[in-house]
């Protein structure tokens, strides 16, 4: 025998129905079934509230009544047609006759006790389960029971308990032996949800009940499955509305649904297990909608599972309340004092903690109980609040998340495993609890966290890709070469368990977002459809919204502004990584406000590229320090522009027209006063001054200026470079004068103690610096280990594609650093 539980969104529609219908009937060729239905979709809400309008004197609830009406007959039309079911017909509008009677009876007393409230809600189950058993009836001999018959409870109205010894030999004597129907065994079509007392006043089980009142019948009948089909492939993961990347368990144990529908799951009902449990009958949660799912399988043990965890789930809605005082330490009885007085008030704990101190004792409590649970820890403890002796504390907008899995038993790392991610996202925990059987692990965060914690835990033990999610700021030329270089290395980094997604792509006019991540093959057009106007701190806030984990900034402009937000995007649990050199060079006070900032929240700024594009400049001064080496002197030439102007000019060049030229192919910036300048060798040489510890500003730089005084000012024009050419002849001294020294004009800086500098100088012939070519980079570390012979780094030091590629090197830095 098989037990069927069918929920309201399974008999949402007419259509529905008969895809229930189909399923009922393919299973009762292979089995002896029993049906257990929950009201049509909604309607057990629109009763409560039409108790509610009745009890408050509303008359609309009689519009109401009429809606509910309306849709039961409209769905009796559906299924058996205008002419036909004339005694199921007679049946239902007697139901619904009585259900007016009710509502009306409530309305005239302005008063609704539980009792009233408990009878007006069991119409729904009668009139579903009456209208259902009709319809299988025209295909297979079918029974209404009404579970009032044969479900006997106490009187605690709208949340009766079950009394078994007298329910269990009337479920076996009207359903265990059913006579048979033209050569057929009836299907019994129960209502779920609804029992009665003794005395036969209607009472419910609670809110989703129907789960519970399949158990009961499959408990008492020795079933040899419980199917409870709902609208989900079975159990999952986590709440998918939260986390995207949530997943279909296959299996679990009675423990371990257990846990997780007692802290939120919302598939099962929690009350549901324990009478399958006592049976050892398995449970199976399928899927109406998508009968090609094989759901999940709930029995005493689960299928092999590869992870440790099994499901996270979270309650909302939470309080937490700390009793605290020096009074309590070493005193014994208080805490029986505390929930010995949280039970007389009928106060719901749902997670307890205490520290071995003793001084404090925490726990969680449903909300809409704070009021109770203060008022009984006001009566009990009133002599130690009077004389302050004890406090009451209280904590409200609270989630309990919960990490389950038989597979945590015994395992170490767990919980490190969990608070580690909590805390590498800047969530923070306000209480832990963890049972004795250590298949749970419990903790309270503020609700506004909730997304992003059940996003980072599910990460950590569920996926087994990194994800990397980025936004990137800039998509001139370095910008651009990026997205190319991630789109033709996506197959790649997937294949080495990286998941790679630019989730966000902002110019200087517009930004677009997409939380499942931007088509790089077209990103163009994503950019230039989306009519979001670009503002950093626009853009910041609608990231934050996203509550996404593992972000990283790839801000690929020169911007001031968007560095400026830089604090704004890490406050928003974002990693930056960036070619842009501002923030590094920023007043000493703004940078170590920002340094400080990354560090409090545990987030990675990476700039590899600020010094020698895609050269590993910084990586490699930060290994020498790591090694222990002592680094005495760097010196380089640093400007790709400059090298490719120097390593290029001759005396058959006027030294202008070679800028000019250099700027037509694009070798400058558009203003090229901002290379000539030298001010972009001073702020490489002054990051590079900031990695070895020294506390300096740009203005500690010493640097030449190739720009003549007069030309510094002004906005750039072409006809920078006529008055530029009536400078050449000085620029041709220079190098004569190199030439007959047997040297070379290189702008070299250098970085010697606490004395960084920059400027032209002459290099001999002999020297590494002299065999440079095009834009090459050359930095030279003189250390403590290279004292004899320094270590050298030379390679292209300007261009798109290398400066992407140092970017690119930094984001791969980053996924081999995140812990998930």
């Amino acid at each position: 025998m098989k037990v069927l539980k069918f929920g309201g969104s399974s008999l949402a529609t007419p259509e529905r129905m008969r895809d229930v219908a189909h399923i009922v009937l393919r299973a009762a060729k292979n089995d002896r079934i029993v049906v257990v239905v929950s009201a049509f979709q909604g309607i057990t809400n629109q009763l409560l509230e039409c108790a509610r309008l009745a009890e408050a004197g509303n008359t609309s609830y009689e519009s109401l009544f009429e809606e509910i009406a309306r849709r039961h007959r409209s769905a009796l039309n559906a299924v058996l047609g205008r002419r036909s079911g004339s005694a199921v017909r007679r049946q239902v509008d007697a139901l619904l006759e009585d259900l007016r009677e009710v509502l009306h009876g409530i309305y005239l007393l302005h008063h609704c006790p539980p009792l009233s409230l408990d009878l007006a809600t069991s119409f729904g189950e009668r009139l579903s389960a009456q209208i259902f058993a009709e319809f299988l009836s025209r295909s297979h001999p079918a029974l209404f029971v009404d579970a009032r018959d044969i479900i006997t409870t106490d009187a605690q109205f709208t949340h009766a308990a079950v009394n078994f010894e007298k329910t269990n030999p009337r479920i076996r004597s009207r359903l265990g032996k059913l006579a048979r129907v033209r050569g057929k065994t009836p299907i019994a079509v129960v209502t779920g949800f609804i029992g009665s007392t003794e005395d036969g006043r209607t009472t419910t089980l609670g809110r989703n009940g129907s789960d519970y009142t399949a158990a009961i019948v499959g408990a008492a009948l020795n079933a040899s499955l419980i199917e409870i089909w709902t609208d989900v492939d079975g159990i999952l993961s986590a709440d998918p509305s939260a986390v995207p990347s949530a997943f279909t368990l296959p299996s679990m144990s009675y423990e371990e649904a257990m846990e997780l529908s007692y802290f939120g799951a919302k598939v099962l009902h929690a009350a549901t297990i324990a009478p399958a449990v006592a049976k050892n009958i398995p449970i199976l949660i399928k899927n109406t909608l998508n009968l090609s799912s094989p759901g999940t399988l709930i029995s005493r043990r689960a299928q092999p599972w590869d992870g440790v965890a099994k499901g996270i789930s979270s309650v909302d809605g939470i309080t937490l309340l700390t009793l605290r005082g020096m009074s309590m330490v070493g005193v014994p009885g208080t805490a029986e004092r505390l929930f010995r007085a949280l039970a007389s008030h009928r106060v719901n704990v749902i997670l307890i903690s205490q520290a071995s101190s003793e001084h404090t004792i925490c726990f969680a409590v449903s909300t809409n109980d704070v009021a109770n649970a203060r008022k009984a820890v006001q009566t009990e403890f009133r002599f130690e609040l009077h004389h302050k002796l004890t406090s009451l504390d209280e904590k409200d907008a609270q989630t309990i998340i919960a990490i389950v899995g038989d597979g945590m038993k015994g395992t170490p790392g767990v919980s490190g495993k969990v608070f580690n991610a909590l805390g590498q996202n800047n969530i923070n925990v306000s209480a832990i609890a963890q049972g004795a059987s250590e298949r749970n692990i419990s903790f309270v965060i503020d609700s506004a966290q909730k997304v992003r914690a059940l996003n980072v835990i599910h990460q950590a033990f569920f996926e087994k890709r990194k994800r990397l999610n980025l936004v990137v700021v800039g998509v001139g030329n370095v910008g651009s070469a990026l997205l190319h270089q991630l789109y033709q290395q996506q197959k790649e980094l997937l294949e080495e368990g990286f998941d790679v997604r630019v989730i966000g792509i902002a110019n200087s006019k517009r930004f677009v977002l997409s939380p499942a991540g931007i088509a790089l093959h077209r990103w163009r057009e994503e950019l230039a459809d989306s009519s979001t106007p670009m503002n950093p701190h626009a853009l910041v806030e609608e990231i934050a919204r996203l509550e996404l984990t593992n972000v990283a900034l790839v801000d690929c402009t020169a911007s001031p502004e968007v560095v400026d937000a830089y604090p704004q995007f890490v406050n928003a649990n974002m990693h930056i990584i960036t070619p842009n050199k501002r923030a590094n060079v920023l007043p000493w006070k703004q940078y170590q406000a920002l340094m400080s900032l990354l560090e409090r929240r545990q987030k990675h700024f990476l700039y590899e590229a600020n010094v020698g594009a895609g050269l590993p400049i910084i990586s490699t001064l930060r290994d020498l320090v790591a090694s222990g080496d002592r680094v005495h002197k760097v010196e380089g030439i640093f400007s790709g522009t400059l090298s490719y102007l120097f390593n290029s000019y001759t005396s058959a060049q006027p030294f202008s027209k070679l800028v000019q030229d250099a700027h037509r192919l694009g070798y400058t910036e558009p203003d090229p006063r901002d290379d000539l300048s030298g001010e972009d060798v001073a702020r490489k040489l002054l990051i590079l001054a900031r990695e070895l510890g020294l506390k300096m500003d740009l203005k500690d730089v010493k640097f030449e200026n190739l720009v003549p005084a007069p030309l510094r000012r002004g906005s750039f024009s072409k006809d920078f470079f006529i008055r530029f050419a009536r400078y050449d002849a000085q620029m041709l001294k220079r190098l004569e004068h190199a030439r007959l020294r047997g040297a070379v004009l290189r702008y070299v800086a250098s970085l010697e103690g606490n004395r960084a500098q920059a400027g032209l100088r002459e290099i001999p012939q002999n020297h590494p610096f002299a065999a440079t070519k095009g834009s090459d980079n050359i930095i030279m570390f003189t250390t403590q280990r290279y004292s004899k012979t320094p270590l050298v780094v030379q390679g292209p030091g300007a261009g798109a594609d290398v400066t992407a590629m140092g970017v690119f090197s930094d984001i791969l830095k980053l996924l081999h650093w995140l812990p998930y």
